[in-house]
């Protein structure tokens, strides 16, 4: 979409009415699945590296999809990814985890981070398409890239570091 003086920049209202339905779909399988976050849960390892890879599967394509293979943007979102597990690794999160041998199930306590984290990740794609759909020239400016490529590996490695702490008490 061209905003120039002739072209109006479109409404919120514009924006929604473009949006896809599967993006819609998405947002409520988010919701449904952060819902569920926010009560204990017993899980086990496959299942606990389900949303972590999911993520970054998610913010990997969306870096490609939206920068191509951009060596800068893959970096970013590398160092981003890095610095997000290891930050929730000092953190501890999620507190209060426990393992139980006898079901090798892990006990995890509810919590609404998870909800936020993926909201968070969804919002931020959100806004990268609409800007990117109304000014696609940002796709080759650095600080666009780096920048969105960063905050993805941030809150993608927020999920890593989340699933390897609790991977650490089975071993403790």
């Amino acid at each position: 979409m061209n905003t120039t003086a002739s072209h109006p920049a479109p409404s919120l209202s514009d924006i929604l009415a473009h949006v896809p339905v599967w993006v819609w779909a998405i947002l409520a399988l988010i919701l449904v699945l952060g819902t569920q976050q926010s009560r204990e849960q017993l899980i086990g390892r496959a299942r606990l590296l389900i949303l972590p890879a999911v993520w970054l599967a998610f913010g990997a394509w969306g870096i490609a999809a939206s920068f191509g293979l951009n060596a800068a943007a893959a970096l970013a979102w590398a160092g981003g990814l890095a610095l997000g597990a290891l930050a929730v690794r000092r953190l501890g999160w999620p507190g209060q985890t426990s393992f139980l041998r006898t079901q090798a199930r892990f006990r995890v306590p509810g919590s609404w981070a998870p909800l936020a984290l993926m909201l968070s990740l969804f919002a931020a794609k959100f806004a990268l398409g609409t800007s990117l759909a109304l000014h696609p020239d940002w796709a080759a400016r650095l600080p666009v890239a780096a920048g969105f490529s960063l905050l993805f590996g941030l809150l993608g490695g927020a999920f890593v570091g989340r699933a390897l702490n609790i991977l650490a008490r089975s071993r403790a």
